[in-house]
């Protein structure tokens, strides 16, 4: 697929009054976030939030992942100053935060309020494994959610989590079956409305500047865009994507 519009990489609809689905649409990627797809994304995000006649988005994958993560084949021409330049990730954590709207994610196989997680979903963050580091927070947000060791078990060792251990964590709001997902998703969304929107925004914002005051965002970035420099980045990518190629 060629990645030529916005449709091409996320979809939108309004599936039920006061919803806003977005679909992120790169399947035969796993939804890799490329950099087209992260700016198709915010724009939808920008719409959505700007429609007084929605009142929560609901955020979802396109086949059986919800999303591979960062596109490798974006980062490996990106030295430094490449990475630094493009602010690879560093918007799409700001995008989220300033919509007002509730964002649930139902994640069928990571960046929302309230996540709903189907029983095979995974959470894994492999950076350490191709010569870089978390971005956009992801070192300082999951350190904050589970604590300091857990953490660097997590992200120090790049071990994949489960569904039921992310919600024994308190990082997804709720574990479901992969057939009911969808629909938990919609009834959650149901529940807000025209009469509680600025309540639920207020609050939104109240409880991301309790997260934001745990962060020390630009210190990772600053470590984040470093890795981009060195070797062990080149060579790990290259590798991975090597890998990956030879198994096509």
């Amino acid at each position: 697929m060629t990645e030529s519009s916005t449709a091409d990489v996320v979809l939108s609809s309004t599936p039920a009054p006061g919803v806003r689905l977005l679909q992120l649409n790169r399947p035969e990627k796993r939804n890799a976030l490329s950099q087209l797809l992260i700016r198709s994304l915010l724009s939808e995000l920008s719409k959505a939030s700007a429609d007084d006649a929605i009142f929560s988005i609901i955020l979802t994958g396109n086949g059986p992942f919800f999303c591979a993560g960062a596109d490798l084949n974006d980062i490996a021409p990106l030295d430094e100053a490449g990475a630094r330049a493009c602010r690879y990730l560093e918007d799409l954590c700001a995008g989220f935060a300033a919509v007002k709207k509730p964002i649930i994610a139902a994640v069928n196989g990571p960046a929302s309020d309230l996540i709903l997680a189907a029983q095979p979903a995974y959470f894994v963050l492999p950076e350490t494994k191709i010569g870089l580091i978390p971005g956009a927070g992801g070192t300082q947000r999951l350190t904050a959610a589970i604590g300091k060791y857990k953490a660097m078990r997590s992200i120090l060792l790049a071990e994949p989590m489960t569904a039921e251990e992310a919600m024994a964590a308190s990082l997804v709001a709720s574990v479901v079956s992969p057939d009911t997902l969808t629909q938990h998703a919609f009834e959650m969304a149901s529940k807000f409305t025209a009469d509680n929107r600025q309540a639920v925004a207020f609050a939104k914002q109240a409880i991301c500047r309790a997260d934001d005051l745990c962060r020390d965002d630009a210190f990772e970035r600053n470590l984040y865009y470093t890795a981009f420099g060195t070797n062990e980045k080149r060579r790990g990518v290259d590798d991975f994507l090597t890998a990956r190629r030879k198994k096509a």
